[in-house]
């Protein structure tokens, strides 16, 4: 993939998430944490300023409608992701995900974004290495959609993110003592 290759750019039909995806906690009381350890990259890709904090979460469970570091109400938004997949490249993917304005953190849903990656891709099967690589501006996704855009136009709207965290969770109840 040169400087002057075309990216895949694809939108998403937005939908409600099957049943399986909406399933409750088991308990009623469901903790949510975020590890400390952050991956902080220092090689950038885009030419705009870091903007997020990106979490990947791979719980069914969890939707994480509070932020786990400051406790404050996520709200829903869509972005347009940069998606690098092995194999493939460049895939740009519109999804709707959380987003805490107060810590400036984006949360995907796995079980949610991994379908988009295979079926934009053209597989059936989930790619096994893919990597979010940050934002791009929605005017480009836009454009995409209909013109194509070029690796150079894409990299100068294109903002990376700031570090990429871990999410656990453990569902509420009794826990012998360690």
């Amino acid at each position: 993939m040169g400087p002057g290759s075309p990216v895949h750019v694809w939108g998403l039909v937005s939908g409600r998430p099957s049943a399986s995806l909406q399933a409750r906690p088991k308990y009623a009381s469901a903790r949510l944490e975020m590890t400390s350890v952050s991956r902080q990259r220092k090689a950038r890709i885009g030419a705009l300023p870091a903007r997020y904090s990106f979490a990947l979460n791979p719980h069914v469970n969890a939707r994480f409608t509070k932020c786990p570091g400051c406790e404050a109400k996520t709200r829903v938004r869509k972005i347009p992701f940069v998606i690098h997949v092995d194999g493939v490249g460049l895939v740009v993917l519109r999804k709707t995900c959380r987003l805490c304005v107060k810590c400036e953190l984006v949360i995907v849903h796995q079980a949610e974004i991994e379908p988009l990656i295979a079926a934009s891709v053209g597989q059936a099967v989930v790619p096994q290495q893919y990597l979010v690589v940050g934002t791009v501006n929605p005017r480009v996704w836009r454009r995409g959609l209909s013109v194509g855009v070029m690796m150079d136009e894409l990299i100068q709207h294109m903002a990376d993110f700031k570090a990429y965290r871990d999410l656990k969770y453990s569902p509420g109840g009794w826990y012998r003592s360690t």
